[in-house]
């Protein structure tokens, strides 16, 4: 027994070395990312609290008002948003994914030239939909995000944002 437990010992130790030599300590980031918060936790928390809302819904819906100003925004725009709110990219993985053929979206994205102006607009509406939460939500969680910006982005990025989101305001 003391053996086998000698060897499996060693054999870790190996194992740890080779994958720290690679930079491959998984353990270490699996930790990491355990241990600390979601970096969008003050955003999502506010909306949590404000709107009633569970955690998978604030991040879902603000990912997806985010999605709409990402696509209604040139990239050097919608940058200046991103960098002001740590942690995007989760909230923008947490969109929920939509058929292209159901929900107000997929009925305007075969309405031609006139449904594609309406479409972005329609997608966040069928978001929150499939999340659970009322379109009526998606006002409220708009003022929360430009609150935010306001208080911590740079000047004129919730401007921005106002600009990225006109397809639903």
């Amino acid at each position: 027994m003391k053996l086998l437990t000698a060897t499996f010992l060693a054999m870790l130790s190996l194992v740890s070395t080779q994958a720290t030599a690679h930079g491959l300590d998984s353990l270490t980031e699996v930790t990491n990312a355990i241990s600390k918060p979601s970096e969008s936790s003050d955003l999502v928390g506010s909306v949590m609290s404000q709107l009633g809302l569970s955690q998978d819904q604030a991040e879902g819906g603000l990912g997806s008002l985010l999605s709409l100003a990402q696509s209604s925004l040139g990239s050097s725009d919608f940058s200046a948003i991103s960098d002001s709110i740590p942690g995007i990219d989760g909230l923008l993985g947490a969109v929920p994914a939509l058929d292209d053929d159901s929900g107000m979206s997929g009925l305007l994205s075969k309405a031609g030239g006139f449904g594609e102006s309406l479409q972005g607009g329609a997608m966040v509406y069928d978001a929150f939909e499939k999340l659970g939460i009322s379109k009526d939500l998606a006002a409220p969680m708009v003022d929360i995000v430009k609150g935010y910006l306001d208080a911590n982005g740079t000047s004129g990025t919730s401007d921005l944002l106002m600009k990225g989101l006109g397809a639903i305001l």
